[in-house]
């Protein structure tokens, strides 16, 4: 009876731990834990967890070219009386593939490509207004699915504490047309 608790006890913890771990505090650089972490990444959780007035706006677009060929996140992030902000790109196969290379001590490296640069606060302004034009003020759409195997963009935004999610597929947009994508490019 005491082992039978124990085991329950044991089963409860690691039952925990697996769950905590799969909550995304921004793109995880080891591929075998990113697929655990990428539906809270793509979710936003960690952008929410910190959104409050008075705290650094965050921006994060996510383009889904067939996750398990490409996938690029734009990371934006602006202290509140910066005039700049600094974006952080990255590009990498979402799933298990043949290009990850064991590296030593270092563990598994997926080869993904990662860029980092300041962009003026004009160029958040043009990200901006491209989100305007491109529908993310609209209201979400409710009961929308994004499958793995297609295009889709998501983007989601804190602003003086205020978080809004959207996302883009073939139903409601034409993928290679949303203003954005344009006005993204300059810090790619």
């Amino acid at each position: 009876m005491f082992q039978r608790s124990i085991f329950r006890a044991m089963l409860l913890l690691v039952t925990a731990g697996a769950a905590t771990s799969c909550t995304s505090h921004g793109v995880n650089d080891n591929p075998l834990i990113r697929p655990f972490e990428w539906f809270s990444y793509a979710n936003g959780d960690d952008i929410r967890a910190t959104c409050k007035p008075g705290f650094t706006n965050r921006y994060r677009f996510i383009y889904n070219a067939i996750y398990d060929q490409q996938v690029r996140t734009y990371n934006i992030t602006q202290i509140p009386t910066a005039k700049e902000a600094t974006q952080t790109t990255r590009v990498f196969a979402g799933s298990l593939s043949k290009s990850w290379i064991l590296n030593g001590s270092e563990g598994f490296t997926s080869g993904e490509n990662e860029s980092r640069v300041n962009i003026s606060l004009k160029d958040l302004l043009d990200i901006e207004q491209a989100l305007v034009k491109s529908g993310f003020e609209q209201p979400a759409v409710e009961g929308q699915i994004l499958h793995s195997d297609s295009f889709y963009w998501i983007a989601m935004v804190c602003r003086d504490g205020n978080f809004k999610y959207y996302a883009w597929n073939d139903e409601n947009s034409d993928i290679p047309k949303l203003p954005f994508r344009k006005v993204l490019s300059v810090g790619d």
